[in-house]
């Protein structure tokens, strides 16, 4: 059951004590990926659980609850307008088909085509959407890595991003350093994380949207962020999910 009491109120879970025998579900409990169709889920990183208690990858195509609610989001974005749209991705995703797209970039940190988030090597408006799914809690100045997100992002544009598990703290831990028991990561994003985005661009518009994976129940938020008003109002407008604006 999920309850959701206020935009400033935190996101609790609570699990069925399902008999998972061997931590895959199949079809009879109805579960399907959004992404590949799968059937079967088992557990994920490290022999992890969802939230919720269920396992959360699919055998199929490896997602995780984070790449089937990011999936969710997009689908419900008309075809015709992601067709028009030049990309520029920070990160390899599952959740996103860059076939969706006009054009499709990708940057692998250290691997191909590497892009510093703070110091991105391209010019100012060079992309319709720059996405950006857990990469930014690996960056040692947030603020400036939002702020180039925001330079190369083009007028009538958008960012999408998304942080580990926000919603599990009141605020912001920021430890300054990458912290080797937190999977390298400078901070722990918390329930504040929305504000930041109006800290570092004050005439832009944020969505914090709301998006539960139907396989196992979980919640995550997914954030759209861009200086053009309008299109946030036609965002919003096309995605049904719950949706909080800073």
């Amino acid at each position: 059951m999920l309850l959701t009491l206020g935009p400033d109120t935190l996101l609790l879970y609570f699990a069925r004590s399902d008999d998972l025998n061997d931590m895959i579900l199949d079809n009879t409990n109805q579960a399907r990926c959004n992404i590949c169709g799968g059937t079967q889920f088992e557990l994920g990183p490290n022999d992890r659980k969802s939230g919720t208690g269920k396992p959360p990858r699919c055998k199929r195509c490896q997602s995780l609850e984070r790449h089937r609610q990011l999936r969710q989001v997009y689908a419900q974005l008309p075809d015709r307008y992601l067709a028009g749209l030049e990309v520029l991705q920070l990160s390899a995703d599952i959740g996103v088909d860059p076939a969706w797209f006009n054009s499709y970039e990708v940057s692998v940190f250290q691997r191909d085509n590497s892009l510093d988030l703070e110091a991105i090597d391209r010019a100012d408006a060079s992309y319709d959407l720059v996405i950006c799914n857990h990469v930014l809690e690996h960056v040692a100045n947030d603020r400036k890595g939002l702020q180039e997100l925001m330079r190369i992002t083009r007028p009538g544009g958008f960012i999408q991003i998304t942080v580990p598990t926000p919603y599990t703290r009141a605020v912001t831990v920021d430890w300054g350093y990458p912290r080797e028991e937190a999977h390298g990561h400078y901070r722990g994003y918390g329930k504040d994380f929305l504000q930041l985005f109006s800290q570092v661009e004050p005439g832009a518009m944020a969505l914090q949207v709301e998006a539960i994976d139907e396989v196992t129940g979980a919640g995550g938020y997914v954030y759209l962020w861009s200086s053009d008003t309008a299109l946030m109002r036609q965002l919003r407008a096309w995605i049904i999910n719950p949706i909080v604006a800073g």
